[in-house]
């Protein structure tokens, strides 16, 4: 995109600030002639008919893919983006004179998509909330400073929504409906098309299997993040050192503001590490497990702290502490569950146990700020409470006991008293 951006150090008679100019009159002209178009409406299209007859499948398939085109929906025929006269029956339609462009080449696609879609006045006549697309924002991505350096297999605008069938980002059917993403984004990101160059290429295979990529391949949870979340949409490129956390706290807020105020970020920082993809990893984020607290082979903590490090020996104390927490959280569960089996009332041990729940999930999300004292604190509380819950259940359980025995000693003494009057009848009888 390096015509439709202004070089510094150049003047503005250079090649470049000429290139620019010539995108821009063309951008001008196209704009024109899709208001042209678009208050022409429903008029017969030459292009369709002729094309829709060709034998030729590449020139064909157009047509076909158009029809279902989100541009052919708001009225706009092929002359929008290909210039010439669609009311012109026959093949001077195609007459450069009739201000036909043919196909834009690869660096006037973005330019000639944003002749539209970077002018708000002109999209608000089709969405009263429309996204305005940002030129400057395309020129901040990888991919656009990948092509000003001559690279021409990198994406553009065309690559990722498609040329004749563009759909809207609603649509299922879309590359870039939520669940299309990752796709969408692997077509070019894989082995094959990367080859030879120093990028990685296995981020499908790592996000597939991922805690993210489950929900939302396999679970179609449309919340869950693809690779436009974390990267961006136009302005596409890897979050930076400083910037990993920012990203991840967009939906991990609380965990995110805990590790921004920690000292262990500050200690990452200078060792160059990236904050959560450190411990979390990027692409391949597993669902993290109460395994992964351990400074022993398995364990993330084990990937920083040296064994019998003062650290280690702390991260093993937290460790075995939220481990006996959550031991003390499964047993009073137990006891409370056979409780109320048994037909006992356990609302008072229930609510203690949700609050040590409570403080368990709590200390998962407080082990973020790395403050010993803090997570110890919240652990003896959650400790406390389940300890209540637990002895909550063993009393309403030694209650039901009580009741048994209480019980049978009834039906006893009640038995020996019917035994009592029925002897006593039979007396009166025989006498």
């Amino acid at each position: 995109m390096t015509a439709a951006r202004v070089v510094p150090g150049r003047a503005g008679g250079a090649p470049g600030a000429r290139a620019g100019r010539a995108l821009r009159a063309l951008a001008a002209a196209m704009l024109a002639l899709a208001l042209a178009v678009s208050v022409a409406g429903a008029a017969k299209d030459s292009c369709v008919e002729c094309h829709r007859g060709l034998d030729e499948p590449r020139l064909r398939a157009p047509v076909a893919g158009y029809a279902h085109d989100i541009h052919s929906e708001r009225g706009f025929s092929c002359a929008a983006c290909h210039g010439g006269d669609p009311a012109d029956p026959e093949v001077t339609a195609m007459d450069p004179d009739k201000g036909f462009k043919g196909a834009p080449s690869r660096d006037q696609v973005a330019p000639l998509c944003a002749s539209c879609h970077a002018n708000a006045a002109f999209m608000k006549r089709y969405n009263p909330r429309p996204y305005i697309f940002s030129l400057a924002e395309w020129q901040t991505s990888v991919h656009c400073k990948r092509e000003s350096l001559g690279d021409q297999k990198v994406a553009t605008c065309t690559n990722c929504h498609g040329v004749h069938g563009i759909r809207t980002p609603r649509d299922p059917a879309s590359p870039i409906y939520p669940t299309n993403v990752p796709r969408t984004c692997a077509k070019c990101h894989n082995p094959e098309y990367m080859k030879g160059r120093p990028v990685r290429t296995d981020q499908f295979a790592l996000f597939s299997k991922s805690v993210h990529g489950v929900a939302l391949l396999e679970k179609g949870d449309v919340s869950a993040p693809a690779c436009n979340d974390c990267h961006g949409n136009h302005g596409a490129a890897p979050p930076g050192l400083k910037d990993v956390t920012l990203v991840c706290g967009t939906c991990h807020g609380r965990e995110a503001e805990l590790f921004e105020g920690s000292r262990m970020k500050a200690g990452m920082d200078a060792q160059g590490r990236r904050g959560c993809v450190t411990c979390h990893g990027n692409h391949g984020v597993l669902r993290p497990t109460d395994d992964m607290l351990s400074a022993e082979r398995g364990g993330v903590c084990v990937g920083c702290h040296v064994p019998g490090s003062a650290a280690e020996n702390g991260t093993r104390e937290i460790v075995m502490s939220f481990r006996g927490l959550a031991g003390s959280v499964t047993a009073a569960d137990s006891l409370l569950r056979v409780a109320e089996i048994r037909g006992m009332e356990t609302a008072p041990g229930r609510e203690s146990m949700k609050e040590a729940q409570d403080r368990l999930v709590g200390v998962r999300a407080g082990l973020h700020s790395f403050d010993a004292k803090k997570i110890g604190a919240a652990l003896d509380e959650g400790a406390s409470l389940a300890r209540r819950a637990a002895d909550y259940g063993r009393s309403a359980l030694l209650d039901w006991r009580n009741r048994r025995v209480g019980m049978a000693l009834s039906v006893g003494v009640i038995l020996l008293l019917m035994g009592l009057v029925i002897a006593r009848i039979r007396r009166i009888e025989k006498a």
